[in-house]
């Protein structure tokens, strides 16, 4: 009974694990370029092509159709907030834009831009 159990918590702690998929996100500054990747502006909840995303006020989630995204731009404001998968993922949430100084929360979701397969933007560094 107790190796059964092992296995059971195992496995229930390696399906943990493959869904925290978050990242902490760098900061860029200014207006990274999209060119090459997938734009979605303005941010609303839906599908754009393999990404479905749902917004729930200064954050977002995205899953994907199955198509990995290696890389989120998030801005808002005057900068941005770049996510970096190493591995690439299918899914993440709690996404934001930096936050703002004088309140301490994020800024409004400006637009978004995803590297997902062969659609890939420019290393925003």
């Amino acid at each position: 009974m107790l190796g059964l159990m092992t296995v059971v918590l195992a496995l229930f702690g390696a399906t943990l694990s493959a869904s925290a998929t978050s990242t902490e996100p760098i900061q860029i500054s200014g207006n990274p370029s999209c060119e090459g990747g997938l734009k979605i502006d303005p941010v609303v909840s839906g599908t754009y092509g393999p990404v479905t995303i749902v917004v729930t006020g200064s954050s977002f989630s995205f899953t994907t159709d199955g198509s990995l995204v290696s890389d989120v731009i998030v801005k808002g404001g005057p900068n941005a907030n770049w996510y970096h998968y190493d591995p690439a993922v299918t899914a993440d949430s709690g996404l934001t834009a930096p936050i703002n100084p004088n309140n301490g929360r994020p800024y409004g979701l400006s637009h978004l831009c995803f590297s997902v397969d062969d659609k890939k933007f420019p290393d925003p560094k």
